[in-house]
């Protein structure tokens, strides 16, 4: 019993000093601990560098942008609701901006000689036609932001129906009947050299918003 008691001894013995020679047969190399930096994983990349740009931020710059880009016509006051009713019929700010600086060169309380009202000049009988179409009850042609909306969709709706800017200019000034010779239209002209003024510069403007 004693003697294989030994055996099993010598046998343990030399499997441990089998295990503890096992590098230096395979070229000597020596088993190291990891360093501890190898054990964590890689840290997280910072919140802000993975999020998305926030909406909001971007419909600011944006904003800011479309009104940097009105500046050569519009004054600092009537650029934010320029751009405010532009954006909500889908237009260019520029359009209203160039329709308003020809027609009364920003005088809210500008009436014309056949009663058309207000910074875009609308007449009292359109006025109560879009009215209706904005679902408005009550307005005032002289307030500043309802004379902007009202315009705003005059001109959306004139875009939609020719399809032309110059076409769709003419009509706003002069009634349907301008329709037929817009190619010539002294006020269509007009404000289209409005519109596409310093367009280098407002080229600039949107790219730097990007």
């Amino acid at each position: 019993m004693v003697r294989r008691l030994r055996q099993r001894r010598s046998l343990w013995a030399a499997i441990a000093v089998g295990i503890l020679a096992a590098p230096l047969l395979m070229g000597g190399a020596t088993a190291t601990p990891p360093e501890a930096g190898d054990l964590l994983p890689p840290p997280e990349p910072e919140p802000r560098e993975t999020l998305p740009p926030d909406p909001s931020e971007i419909q600011a710059r944006l904003a800011l942008a479309q009104a940097n880009a009105i500046a050569d016509l519009a004054p600092e006051e009537f650029r934010g609701p320029v751009v405010a009713a532009a954006n909500r019929f889908r237009l260019d700010p520029r359009i209203l901006a160039a329709i308003i600086t020809v027609e009364t060169e920003w005088n809210p309380q500008a009436v014309g000689r056949h009663g058309e009202r207000g910074l875009m000049q609308i007449l009292p009988s359109t006025g109560e036609f879009l009215a209706r179409e904005a679902g408005l009850a009550e307005y005032d042609l002289a307030d500043s932001a309802t004379n902007l909306t009202m315009g705003a969709l005059y001109i959306a709706s004139l875009l939609a129906e020719y399809g032309d800017l110059q076409t769709a200019l003419a009509v706003y000034n002069g009634g349907p009947s301008a329709a037929e010779h817009a190619g010539t239209n002294l006020y269509a002209r007009k404000v289209l050299r409005k519109y596409r003024a310093s367009a280098e510069r407002l080229a600039d403007v949107f790219e730097s918003a990007s």
